[in-house]
């Protein structure tokens, strides 16, 4: 890396204010991590990626998982290019939806392996080493399995969340426990949570920032509320009523400001939901998006995996079309 001459001579001069009476100070402002201005679009590596998940850490270290392959790429703050973070089948075989814990030390994982009884789980990952530390396992629910983690949250005081999409359930992991392994619970489950007939079920989850999550399904495109109350259980949910159907409602995120940003599989496209009340405004922030599985808000924009799952999981769907790739949606400059 060249170094300019004002750049040594400013060094100097931080270095001489430093020796003096006044000082520096140990809380300086940190810089900000270097942007991804102008990059538009994130190439995976592989033929058989198919990007589900997506996280970002508070410095824009993006980390993107694989649902056939387990494996995560990483991508860091500034850059588009895809580097190693876990290999394939190193941790699962199969990863769904990714968050990086508020205090950035793990990155929390949905494990599900397909065509097998295995049990969903949700698993830190160091983010130091790319090893697993912690799994807690999805409870049982009756005789019919523990269901399939798909999106996971966390509120502010630390819980973390996961969707459930068989079985219409949000499971819990509460803060005090996510480092003692087998510790999830059921935080809600409710038959309008459940998948319809043939549908997949329960699938983008978020928190807003204040008293409560969200959840959408993507069979039928139903948005919840579900308010966490003063002593931590679920209140009574609440159904949004949408001015415009959620075509294959997917990832979906809260942006302070703006309300959610949802990912429509099926309709291909990135749309935000204003919620006045228990109703629902959609607007489409951008089409023509490939089968889009999850999203991030980072950078002023939502980076979306497009998952083309349709490949995998519908018979006779044509090939998915390569490379696989992150695109950026730009939010407009000004909220609604």
């Amino acid at each position: 890396m060249r170094t300019s001459n004002a750049f040594i001579s400013r060094s100097v001069a931080v270095a001489l204010a430093c020796l003096s009476a006044a000082g520096c100070s140990d809380e300086e402002e940190p810089l900000p991590p270097p942007s991804r201005t102008g990059v538009m679009e994130i190439v995976l590596p592989g033929n058989d990626f198919y990007p589900e998940g997506i996280a970002a850490a508070s410095d824009d270290t993006f980390y993107i998982g694989s649902v056939m392959t387990g494996q995560i790429i990483q991508v860091k703050p500034g850059s588009a290019q895809a580097t190693d973070f876990v290999a394939p089948k190193a941790v699962v075989t199969g990863v769904v939806g990714l968050h990086v814990q508020r205090d950035q030390k793990y990155l929390w994982l949905c494990s599900n392996v397909y065509g097998t009884t295995e049990a969903p789980q949700l698993i830190a990952v160091d983010r130091q080493t790319a090893q697993a530390v912690h799994r807690h396992t999805f409870p049982v629910q009756g005789n019919s399995g523990a269901g399939f983690c798909n999106e996971i949250t966390e509120d502010s005081a630390g819980n973390l969340y996961a969707s459930d999409s068989v079985h219409g359930r949000i499971i819990r992991v509460k803060a005090d426990r996510r480092e003692m392994d087998e510790s999830a619970d059921v935080f809600i489950a409710a038959t309008d949570l459940e998948p319809e007939q043939g549908q997949f079920g329960l699938n983008g989850l978020t928190y807003d920032g204040q008293s409560s999550l969200y959840a959408v399904k993507t069979g039928d495109g139903k948005l919840f509320r579900v308010p966490i109350t003063a002593s931590g259980a679920a209140g009574p949910l609440q159904a949004i009523t949408l001015d415009k159907a959620l075509l294959g409602a997917d990832g979906l995120q809260y942006v302070n400001g703006w309300g959610l940003i949802v990912a429509e599989q099926y309709g291909k496209a990135v749309s935000r939901v204003v919620i006045a009340g228990n109703q629902g405004t959609v607007t489409r922030l951008q089409e023509g998006l490939n089968e889009p599985s999850s999203l991030v808000i980072a950078e002023k924009s939502a980076w979306v995996s497009e998952g083309q799952l349709s490949a995998i999981v519908v018979p006779n769907a044509p090939p998915a079309k390569l490379p696989f790739k992150v695109r950026r949606v730009p939010l407009p400059e000004q909220a609604p």
